[in-house]
């Protein structure tokens, strides 16, 4: 299944990719239809000033930044591409357009290989006599570093399953228009069965460092009047 905003992934090559440049600045017109994103472990805390932080209903649940309360619609992306000022970017977001990929034995930088990012005459070159440009060179840095963030947020949700903390939920907010918006389909962890855990399993998930992400999640729950919010300033607009 291709990840979510790529339909054309390439891994970067000299032959095939040695006179291309990357169009840049990117804009983020490529996640304005996107009403949320995975996120990783250490991020929770920093997205849930902004989101609203659910998870999937999957056997192997992601935690997600809830963007908007429609599909189709990300109340943080403008109609310049711009993002919220201010606002917590997620780290998939801002690793497009390149992705890691399992090639072989060997981990290979991929790109997302389309007209809107890649050009021949115009933005920063690929390579540079031949070999990876800096912008390779630190689009393999960041990737690797986040997808070693994922690698870590795997036994913290596996901890969350073997303790039943997750709960199926549905969200229903007062859109300014007076309509109801619900959302369905997702997870969160249910505060009454967090706090009853014994003594000795809150103190494993502390030196886990893990109880800030967990309440961090809880109090997120408090950002769905806020995009309510995001949604009337766009109708409004």
């Amino acid at each position: 299944m291709t990840p979510l905003f790529y339909q054309n992934v390439s891994p970067i090559t000299f032959a095939k990719h040695g006179a291309m440049r990357l169009r840049t600045p990117l804009d983020f017109r490529f996640a304005s239809t996107a009403n949320a994103v995975p996120l990783t472990l250490s991020e929770i805390p920093l997205a849930a000033q902004w989101y609203p932080i659910a998870f999937t209903p999957e056997a192997r649940p992601r935690p997600l930044a809830i963007l908007g309360l429609r599909d189709g619609e990300n109340l943080f992306v403008d109609g310049k591409g711009c993002w919220r000022e201010g606002a917590y970017v997620p780290s998939y977001i801002r690793r497009y357009p390149f992705l890691l990929a399992q090639d072989g034995e060997m981990i290979a930088l991929c790109i997302e290989d389309q007209p809107e990012v890649l050009s021949e005459t115009f933005g920063t070159p690929l390579f540079e006599d031949e070999a990876p440009s800096a912008i390779l060179d630190s689009a393999m840095a960041f990737c690797r570093s986040a997808q070693a963030a994922e690698r870590a947020t795997t036994p913290f949700i596996e901890r969350l399953l073997e303790l039943d903390l997750l709960e199926s939920r549905t969200a229903v907010v007062d859109a300014p228009d007076g309509a109801k918006v619900s959302l369905s389909g997702f997870l969160t962890i249910d505060e009454s069965r967090f706090r009853a855990l014994s003594d000795e399993v809150f103190l494993d998930l502390r030196r886990r460092g893990w109880l800030a992400a967990i309440y961090a999640q809880i109090q997120a729950t408090l950002n769905w009047g806020r995009l309510a919010d995001r949604l009337g300033d766009r109708q409004a607009a």
